[in-house]
Protein backbone atom coordinates (compact mmCIF):
# COMPACT_ATOMS: atom_id res chain seq x y z
CA UNK A 1 0.00 0.00 0.00
CA UNK A 2 1.10 3.95 -1.21
CA UNK A 3 2.11 6.09 2.15
CA UNK A 4 -0.62 8.15 0.13
CA UNK A 5 -2.64 5.37 0.32
CA UNK A 6 -2.20 5.24 4.27
CA UNK A 7 -2.23 8.30 5.56
CA UNK A 8 -5.52 8.48 3.38
CA UNK A 9 -6.86 5.69 5.55
CA UNK A 10 -5.34 7.12 8.22
CA UNK A 11 -7.66 10.25 8.14
CA UNK A 12 -10.48 8.48 7.19
CA UNK A 13 -10.22 6.52 10.55
CA UNK A 14 -10.13 9.55 12.48
CA UNK A 15 -13.02 11.03 11.07
CA UNK A 16 -15.19 7.61 11.77
CA UNK A 17 -13.80 8.32 15.77
CA UNK A 18 -13.68 11.39 16.19
CA UNK A 19 -15.70 13.84 18.40
CA UNK A 20 -17.66 16.29 15.16
CA UNK A 21 -19.25 18.72 18.11
CA UNK A 22 -22.56 17.41 17.31
CA UNK A 23 -22.35 18.69 13.66
CA UNK A 24 -23.70 16.08 10.92
CA UNK A 25 -20.95 16.91 8.42
CA UNK A 26 -18.08 19.06 9.87
CA UNK A 27 -15.48 20.95 8.11
CA UNK A 28 -12.64 21.71 10.95
CA UNK A 29 -11.31 25.12 10.58
CA UNK A 30 -8.49 27.16 11.90
CA UNK A 31 -9.56 30.71 13.02
CA UNK A 32 -7.27 33.75 14.88
CA UNK A 33 -8.69 36.62 16.50
CA UNK A 34 -8.12 39.82 14.73
CA UNK A 35 -9.01 43.11 16.08
CA UNK A 36 -10.06 45.70 13.79
CA UNK A 37 -10.02 49.50 14.53
CA UNK A 38 -11.13 52.43 13.83
CA UNK A 39 -14.88 52.27 14.99
CA UNK A 40 -16.94 54.82 16.64
CA UNK A 41 -17.53 54.03 20.51
CA UNK A 42 -21.08 52.86 20.12
CA UNK A 43 -20.10 50.35 17.95
CA UNK A 44 -17.03 48.73 19.22
CA UNK A 45 -16.27 46.17 21.82
CA UNK A 46 -14.03 48.08 23.83
CA UNK A 47 -10.92 50.32 23.74
CA UNK A 48 -7.22 50.99 24.15
CA UNK A 49 -5.06 53.69 24.71
CA UNK A 50 -2.34 54.62 22.22
CA UNK A 51 0.19 56.64 22.31
CA UNK A 52 -0.90 60.04 20.06
CA UNK A 53 3.25 59.90 18.63
CA UNK A 54 3.99 56.95 17.77
CA UNK A 55 0.69 55.02 17.67
CA UNK A 56 1.71 52.21 20.21
CA UNK A 57 -0.48 50.63 22.37
CA UNK A 58 -0.47 51.62 26.26
CA UNK A 59 0.81 49.13 28.17
CA UNK A 60 1.61 50.61 31.67
CA UNK A 61 -1.43 50.09 34.01
CA UNK A 62 -0.73 53.25 36.02
CA UNK A 63 -1.14 55.06 32.60
CA UNK A 64 -4.11 53.29 31.50
CA UNK A 65 -5.90 53.73 35.28
CA UNK A 66 -4.98 57.82 34.83
CA UNK A 67 -6.25 58.28 31.39
CA UNK A 68 -9.71 56.06 32.66
CA UNK A 69 -10.45 58.58 35.15
CA UNK A 70 -9.50 61.91 33.83
CA UNK A 71 -12.15 64.10 33.47
CA UNK A 72 -10.47 66.36 30.29
CA UNK A 73 -8.57 64.34 27.57
CA UNK A 74 -4.59 64.00 27.49
CA UNK A 75 -3.39 65.31 24.21
CA UNK A 76 -0.53 62.27 24.62
CA UNK A 77 -2.90 59.36 24.15
CA UNK A 78 -5.78 58.79 21.87
CA UNK A 79 -8.62 56.17 23.37
CA UNK A 80 -9.21 53.49 19.86
CA UNK A 81 -11.98 51.77 19.89
CA UNK A 82 -12.06 48.32 17.99
CA UNK A 83 -14.18 45.17 17.43
CA UNK A 84 -12.84 41.70 17.52
CA UNK A 85 -13.99 38.69 15.22
CA UNK A 86 -12.60 35.48 14.03
CA UNK A 87 -10.63 35.28 10.64
CA UNK A 88 -10.39 31.83 8.78
CA UNK A 89 -6.93 30.65 8.76
CA UNK A 90 -7.09 26.86 6.91
CA UNK A 91 -10.04 23.99 6.94
CA UNK A 92 -9.24 20.19 7.82
CA UNK A 93 -11.30 16.98 7.53
CA UNK A 94 -10.67 16.10 11.00
CA UNK A 95 -10.22 17.89 14.56
CA UNK A 96 -6.42 16.00 14.85
CA UNK A 97 -5.41 17.77 11.66
CA UNK A 98 -6.06 21.22 12.90
CA UNK A 99 -4.47 20.18 16.14
CA UNK A 100 -1.31 19.52 13.72
CA UNK A 101 -1.32 22.87 11.51
CA UNK A 102 -1.21 24.24 15.12
CA UNK A 103 1.62 22.46 16.05
CA UNK A 104 3.11 23.43 12.57
CA UNK A 105 2.28 27.16 12.45
CA UNK A 106 0.12 28.09 16.04
CA UNK A 107 3.59 30.44 16.49
CA UNK A 108 2.35 32.87 13.68
CA UNK A 109 -1.37 33.25 14.83
CA UNK A 110 -2.85 35.37 17.39
CA UNK A 111 -5.03 33.34 19.50
CA UNK A 112 -5.84 30.61 17.38
CA UNK A 113 -8.65 28.42 18.47
CA UNK A 114 -10.51 24.96 16.51
CA UNK A 115 -13.97 25.81 15.31
CA UNK A 116 -16.39 22.96 13.46
CA UNK A 117 -18.45 24.41 10.93
CA UNK A 118 -20.78 22.47 9.12
CA UNK A 119 -20.31 21.15 4.74
CA UNK A 120 -24.36 21.17 4.97
CA UNK A 121 -25.58 21.52 1.26
CA UNK A 122 -21.32 21.54 0.08
CA UNK A 123 -21.91 18.13 -2.25
CA UNK A 124 -18.04 17.99 -2.75
CA UNK A 125 -17.45 17.76 0.97
CA UNK A 126 -19.98 15.72 1.14
CA UNK A 127 -18.52 13.26 -1.34
CA UNK A 128 -14.50 13.60 -0.32
CA UNK A 129 -15.93 13.09 3.69
CA UNK A 130 -17.93 9.80 2.08
CA UNK A 131 -14.66 8.65 0.08
CA UNK A 132 -12.25 8.83 2.73
CA UNK A 133 -14.21 7.59 5.56
CA UNK A 134 -15.08 4.29 3.34
CA UNK A 135 -11.22 3.92 3.36
CA UNK A 136 -11.29 3.67 7.12
CA UNK A 137 -14.10 1.67 7.03
CA UNK A 138 -12.08 -0.80 5.34
CA UNK A 139 -8.83 -1.01 7.43
CA UNK A 140 -11.42 -1.36 11.00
Amino acid sequence: MSELMKKLKLIGELMHTQDNRITEIPLFVVQQKVRDYGYRSDYSDAHIWVDAEDSEEVSDIAIIDRLEEADEPDEDYRRVHYKNRWEFVTACFTEQGCKDFLKINGHNLHEPRIFAASGFRNLEWQLMREFLMGLGEEST
